[in-house]
């Protein structure tokens, strides 16, 4: 299933799937993600949809909220006046889509649908410049979409997967720990001799005991449960471009934390998609992007 049909069938909120037997079926199509992104052994617990619905909820409901507080759309063909303290070099703002891997991989798809403008989430990382003043350092632009409604529900999938996934990683984790152990354990029962019954008396191997599905279950909701755990959204740690005069408000950028090492501060922008295909044209190379 291509990304766009995934948030329609994840994610989506059009009238159609507003009809309860249609929402009864989204969420049916939800929990199997989940499972399958997970631990397929989840299913075989007794009213596991009980238990899983209700944090996956609260886990959705957290991403919504959060990015809809990301600023903007910021048009980059306008005379903004965020624009020039954003890209302070002429060359920022072409290069920025030129090198999005989002701009490259989905702007063929939206150009044949139609869309004559996009949109896309921008993060930028400021540092000091030469005059001690803070300058914008890098750019990038990820999760193209054609309305600034499909940005957010992009970054919100994104967001969402990822949250399993780490759990997913997490279990594998333990479940790659509890193998070294059974192997060290056979290694000791084999060797039989007195230095091996004192090194499996101390040894971990008691520790670790295979999870149960209910217990895989357990925390997995846990993990549901704190969703900020892959993403947050710091509205207190802001960007600030100033407001050229008192009649105006200043404007904040928050700092979006995610798994990637790098932080960013980030907004919408949108942009014609002719500005789009200009800057894929004039370069060569892919470079960073935001990876939830």
């Amino acid at each position: 299933m291509s990304l766009l049909g995934k948030i329609t069938s994840l994610l989506g909120h059009d009238e159609e799937q507003s009809h309860p037997s249609k929402m009864a079926q989204e969420r049916e199509k939800l929990l199997g993600h989940v499972i399958d992104m997970t631990d397929f052994r989840i299913a075989n617990v007794a009213n596991y949809s009980d238990m899983l619905l209700p944090a996956i909820d609260v886990a959705q409901a957290y991403f919504e909220q959060t990015l809809d507080c990301i600023p903007g759309p910021i048009a980059l063909d306008s005379n903004h006046p965020t624009l020039p303290k954003l890209f302070p070099q002429p060359e920022d703002m072409t290069a920025s889509l030129g090198r999005s891997l989002s701009v490259k991989n989905e702007l063929e798809a939206l150009e044949k649908a139609g869309h004559a403008r996009l949109y896309a989430l921008l993060g930028v990382r400021p540092k000091p410049g030469e005059d001690g003043q803070t300058i914008i350092a890098d750019h990038t632009v990820r999760s193209l979409g054609a309305s600034p409604a499909a940005v957010r529900r992009l970054l919100k999938i994104a967001a969402f997967d990822s949250l399993l996934q780490g759990f997913a990683n997490e279990n594998l984790h333990y479940d790659k720990k509890l193998e070294q152990a059974r192997a060290r354990q056979e290694l000791l029962q084999e060797a039989g001799s007195a230095t091996a019954r004192s090194l499996n008396a101390i040894s971990p191997v008691r520790a670790h005991q295979e999870q149960s599905p209910e217990q895989v279950l357990a925390g997995l909701q846990d993990w549901l449960y704190a969703p900020q755990s892959r993403l947050r959204l710091e509205t207190n740690n802001c960007y600030t471009i100033a407001a050229e005069s008192a009649d105006d408000e200043d404007w904040n950028f928050p700092l979006l934390v995610t798994q990637d090492r790098r932080q960013w501060y980030v907004c919408l922008i949108g942009f014609p998609i002719n500005m789009a295909k200009k800057a894929l044209a004039a370069e060569h190379h892919n470079h960073r992007f935001i990876l939830i």
